[in-house]
């Protein structure tokens, strides 16, 4: 089996960090071998959860995580890199805000279909149509987070634990 977006990002994200596949080989805490590493990237291979923990946590690196998640489970939030996309601080700000408008917008037009009984509900394009403008929302939001923790370095799995904590503190969350 072939694997694509996770192992390419495994691969930028190993270029970006300057390392040769020999040098990340030999990294006091991947314990992995050269070998592994270009399995993975060429995509004969599944990317690890180490190799995604290793970009997340030394090189504040978030993207091969992102796309792993998404191959492993066959959804969510993917790094736009087609040939449309501009993804920078300001690009990303804008389209979220973009984004989030166009969400708040559906849900309020359809608000009133959310208050039937789904079983009642015959048609629901309406509802397919505002739960893509959320799911626009999440990808839009990925993008930011990402580029705004990688460029000005502000360290990713902070954010997280941070975010799980205030979950856990408000009782949303059980540990």
């Amino acid at each position: 089996m072939q694997f694509g977006r996770a192992s390419q990002a495994a691969k930028t994200s190993r270029k970006d960090a300057k390392l040769t596949q020999q040098r990340m080989a030999m990294e006091d805490d991947l314990f992995m071998s050269r070998e592994s590493i270009s399995h993975q990237e060429n995509g004969r291979h599944r990317v690890q959860p180490e190799v995604t923990e290793y970009f997340s946590e030394k090189h504040n690196d978030p993207w091969s995580a992102i796309e792993a998640a998404s191959e492993y489970s066959g959804w969510g939030p993917i790094r736009l890199d087609g040939p449309a996309a501009e993804v920078n601080r300001m690009t990303a700000a804008v389209q979220s805000t973009i984004q989030m408008t166009e969400a708040i917008d559906s849900l309020k037009e359809h608000m009133e279909i959310f208050t039937i009984k789904p079983d009642s509900v015959s048609d629901k394009t309406s509802i397919e149509k505002t739960i893509q403008e959320c799911l626009d929302v999440i990808t839009a939001l990925t993008q930011f987070v990402a580029v705004i923790c990688k460029e000005y370095s502000i360290n990713w799995l902070k954010m997280w634990s941070k975010h799980k904590l205030k979950l856990l503190t408000r009782g949303l969350i059980t540990k």
